[in-house]
């Protein structure tokens, strides 16, 4: 049976049997069927209606995309007064992030009102809740499986959520270091969620530990005598693969960091300066939620990280597929922006080795990549038509280049002389966060007020956190494009699921779509 991946903001129509799949959170899913025809649609909604009324296209909102997928299953010969609905979706999952009223109860309340206004039946409902569902349809016979994405198990794999499980996760630390495994021990455990059930010195002795505990995540020192943890991660993955977070010296000229990745690591931590109280509460915050993020990542360890299918434009009238249009912007793109932090490095590998030679000017503020940022562009480089520049104050951005902030500062941009430029700014973490996406993006809201901001694209790339989410829906609202990297295929995913559910994306796309979709913009934006 043939199968699909519905993405947000998008519908599927279908006569044939098939299995359609799609993940919610505060999002809706209305199905709706015709059991005499046997034509069944599903669509997957964001927000319930556009603010402007004459926004009538953008199928990211309930109004739009329902009315167009009962229209379509009219067009193959469906009848209105036949459809049967079921409603999925509209959880509370987004409440902690602060970001306004709920929005999956807007969304229940929307789909149940316009369902009743066109007389449609609700044979089934599974709405609310706090955390989000993976739902698939079978067309044949108009079930629905569902999953919720929390409870006793892991999350699922595709879901992208941090929030990981109700049960204590279990940690072994590998350091030659007495001091850095008392100190890890002792901020991990603080956090009341985190458990360590064993401590190695070693790789030797590490091997061991970890097979009698079978731990959730591994931190593992890079540096060690007889055998670095590099090379033990690459054993390791080859046979006993654990989601692993490196510990490192703060180098930025050190390779071996990006080599751990290379080989299967999730992330990396640097071992703090000092040991002064005031430090090791922000290193504590940043590393509990790294470990979370990464047990969340276990399925994604073990599986290579498979990614959905997504749906395929239809090649026949046996099934029609709507997704929202590409949006012009009619002042040409100006500047692009990139946010993320844990795991983009992956998403911006592929983005950057598929930008042409003379895409607009793009800043990226990434934690993950700054810290390391030298070896990093050190290998970039050999695989772009861009060019790869760190980034100083009072830089002019200009086309063709991408500008990475410097480790351990935030980059913004400003206006000075009339000229927009870069500028570094020292400061505490954002969300955890240095350098921050949430501060290159709101300050791109001062430098490109008002029309001009129609010509800035924004993306928000693997993260944990909420880093990037409410600039990121600042932007959009004032008239900036943003693009958000689906989940799936992201590393760590909570971050761009969470700029879905606060309605924050125009478009959600794997990275290797992102340069494609630049492409159309600029050539709209052209005409």
């Amino acid at each position: 049976m043939k199968s699909h991946y519905l993405f947000p903001g998008q519908f599927i129509v279908e006569r044939e049997p098939c299995l359609v799949t799609t993940i919610l959170g505060s999002c809706v899913a209305v199905a709706l069927h015709d059991p005499l025809k046997r034509i069944t649609g599903l669509n997957h909604y964001l927000l319930p209606r556009p603010a402007q009324t004459s926004d009538t296209t953008n199928l990211r909102y309930g109004s739009v995309s329902l009315q167009q997928m009962i229209d379509d299953m009219k067009i193959l010969g469906a009848a209105t007064d036949r459809l049967q609905a079921k409603v999925y979706g509209g959880a509370r999952v987004l409440d902690n992030l602060n970001l306004g009223e709920s929005i999956g109860t807007a969304n229940i309340e929307f789909a149940l009102s316009e369902l009743s206004k066109q007389r449609i039946a609700i044979v089934e409902k599974n709405v609310g809740g706090t955390v989000g569902r993976k739902i698939i349809l079978n067309t044949s016979d108009f079930s629905i499986e569902h999953q919720l994405m929390g409870g006793q198990s892991k999350v699922d794999a595709a879901g992208g959520h941090c929030a990981l499980l109700s049960r204590t996760i279990r940690v072994v630390l590998v350091d030659d270091s007495v001091s850095v495994r008392t100190v890890f021990k002792r901020v991990l455990e603080q956090s009341g969620r985190i458990q360590v059930v064993g401590t190695a010195r070693d790789a030797f002795e590490a091997r061991e530990v970890i097979v009698a505990t079978d731990p959730d995540v591994i931190l593992l020192d890079i540096e060690m005598p007889q055998m670095s943890g590099v090379q033990f991660l690459e054993k390791l993955m080859q046979h006993y693969p654990v989601p692993t977070i490196m510990v490192s010296s703060l180098n930025p000229q050190d390779d071996a960091a990006v080599r751990a990745l290379d080989v299967g690591a999730l992330e990396f931590v640097h071992k703090p300066d000092q040991f002064d109280t005031n430090v090791l509460r922000v290193f504590a915050e940043h590393l509990v939620q790294k470990v979370i993020a990464a047990a969340s990542s276990a399925e994604k360890v073990k599986s290579g990280r498979q990614r959905p299918k997504p749906v395929k434009s239809a090649e026949s009238q046996k099934h029609v597929v709507r997704s929202a249009p590409d949006l012009a912007i009619n002042e040409g793109i100006q500047l692009i922006l990139v946010g993320g932090n844990g795991g983009a490095h992956a998403d911006l590998q592929v983005f950057l080795s598929s930008l042409p030679v003379d895409t607009p000017p793009v800043l990226v503020a990434v934690s993950s990549v700054s810290d390391h940022l030298d070896a990093f562009l050190g290998r970039w480089r050999t695989q772009t038509q861009v060019h790869l520049k760190e980034a100083a104050d009072g830089l002019v951005p200009q086309r063709g280049t991408v500008y990475f902030s410097p480790p351990r500062v935030h980059l913004a941009l400003e206006i000075l002389a009339g000229q927009t430029v870069m500028k570094l700014r020292e400061g505490a973490p954002v969300c955890l966060q240095k350098p921050s996406s949430d501060v290159l993006f709101e300050s791109a809201l001062k430098a490109f007020s008002g029309p001009r901001l129609r010509g800035v694209v924004a993306f928000l790339m693997s993260g944990f956190g909420s880093d990037g989410v409410q600039a990121l829906l600042h932007l959009r609202d004032k008239g900036a494009r943003t693009i958000v990297s689906h989940p799936a295929s992201s590393l760590f995913g909570f971050a761009p699921q969470a700029a879905i559910q606060a309605g924050a994306a125009d478009d959600v796309m794997r990275p290797e779509d992102f340069a494609q979709a630049l492409m159309r913009l600029r050539s709209r934006a052209a005409v």
